[in-house]
């Protein structure tokens, strides 16, 4: 073989291994950083609160301005056939009038207060969002991480499988074992076979829900960047309950609605108050259209007027409405304890949940060791005949489940910790979120 022909031959071989490797650089690689932004930039849920927030602002700077004076402006016709002496019977007038509200009964300083918490309260429904919906991209991050660790695990207990089968299959051609030994490694690997195919459907599966958050077709190729990095914490129940009941979310609504409550007492006591208006006017009068001239008697006038109204009855409607805004006041008190035993216990399980994953750890590193070292006994004492396919596809059973739950454990534990920083309401704050 010459030169020539050699190097065809190396190119040869190597040819299924570069066009692998162009197909995967051509998938795109995304980091948990990467996608929460997209996720983020993207989602429905996101949009929804921030034109909720939008709106809030709006309503807050709208209330601010039922403070500051009006401006008014008005023009008059009069037609008069039968007039009073000196009077014409066509009348016309334009003015303006300014009018600045002096006291409402705290109405309007109580609307811009309740404008102001319900600013704050949209405030906290996005950030909400936002630690829901990092939540669920962590989440679908890390199925997806361990589905494919599975699924990789899987693949290896099908070439373990297959291997005993090869084992299995020459030892009964020569007699050395029973057919129904035979038979037992044949149905082991066509269940080995099942598994895979199951566990495809699951990487399949998870990848399609991430699609889905990310905006994209449910088939779309991606790789991941693996988070596979296990770091111990230690977590202070007392520590971990303050930081929820400091920065939770719903609690700050909880909080903003019983201010609410308390404010909507105020606002049904201010019929009982009067209101107080002050105000400019300066109108002119004439005979015709531009109102230039008014026969026998001035065209001008000019005022300033101090007006208080006072409501004497109402036939009970103030009373009612107070006595309705101070139930609804202490139902939204209910509410908000009601809300804080629900967040205790969403605490509660997230932070027990991840002291379970932690402990999890040691035991599924030290199951793996031992599975593996009694699959090579049993292998090694199956090759000598000194044991059964029994013993091989047992070992071989234990070893791919002390895999998984390895797996299972190590990205069950990194999402428990991004559960327990949901579930006290800081999840959101290790990512850069813009607001409007």
């Amino acid at each position: 073989m010459n030169c020539k022909q050699i190097i065809c031959a190396i190119l040869f071989l190597l040819l299924p291994a570069i066009s692998g490797n162009a197909e995967t650089s051509g998938v795109e690689q995304l980091s948990l950083s990467q996608c929460i932004k997209i996720v983020l930039a993207e989602n429905p849920r996101m949009s929804q609160a921030e034109i909720g927030l939008v709106a809030r602002k709006a309503m807050l700077t709208s209330s601010k301005k039922d403070l500051f004076p009006t401006l008014g402006a008005q023009y008059n016709y009069i037609h008069q056939p039968q007039a009073f002496y000196g009077q014409p019977h066509d009348q016309f007038s334009y003015g303006l009038v300014v009018k600045q509200p002096i006291f409402h009964g705290k109405a309007l300083v109580t609307t811009v207060a309740q404008n102001e918490l319900a600013l704050k309260g949209a405030e906290s429904t996005l950030e909400k969002t936002i630690n829901d919906t990092i939540y669920a991209v962590y989440e679908a991050y890390c199925r997806i991480l361990c589905s494919e660790k599975i699924e990789d695990e899987v693949r290896l207990s099908l070439n373990r499988l297959t291997s005993h089968y090869k084992d299995a299959e020459s030892f009964f051609e020569v007699g050395l074992i029973p057919k129904n030994d035979l038979l037992q490694s044949e149905v082991e690997l066509a269940q080995g076979k099942q598994n895979l195919l199951m566990a495809a459907n699951r990487t399949s599966l998870s990848r399609a829900k991430l699609n889905i958050l990310l905006g994209r077709p449910v088939a779309y190729n991606f790789s991941l960047v693996d988070i596979l990095d296990y770091k111990s914490y230690e977590m202070n129940w007392e520590d971990v309950f303050q930081t929820a009941r400091e920065n939770r979310p719903e609690l700050v609504k909880a909080e903003l609605a019983v201010k609410q409550a308390e404010n909507n007492i105020i606002l049904s006591r201010s019929p009982y108050m009067p209101t107080v208006d002050l105000s400019a006017s300066y109108m002119k009068i004439g005979d015709e259209p531009g109102a230039s001239r008014y026969p026998d008697g001035p065209s001008e006038f000019k005022q300033a007027q101090l007006t208080a109204t006072w409501k004497l009855g109402t036939w009970g409607k103030s009373h009612d409405d107070v006595v309705a805004a101070r139930q609804q006041l202490a139902s939204t008190k209910k509410e908000a304890d009601r809300i804080l035993d629900e967040i205790t216990l969403e605490v509660r399980e997230a932070f027990l949940y991840a002291e379970e994953a932690r402990q999890k750890i040691k035991v599924a590193e030290k199951a793996v060791a031992a599975a593996r070292e009694n699959f090579r006994i049993n292998q090694d004492r199956y090759q000598s005949q000194l044991n059964t396919s029994t013993d091989v596809l047992d070992a071989e059973t234990l070893l791919s489940e002390a895999m998984k739950n390895y797996y299972n454990a190590h990205y069950g534990y990194n999402l428990a910790q991004a559960a327990v920083k949901r579930a006290s309401g800081v999840l959101a704050r290790e990512y850069e979120v813009e607001t409007p």
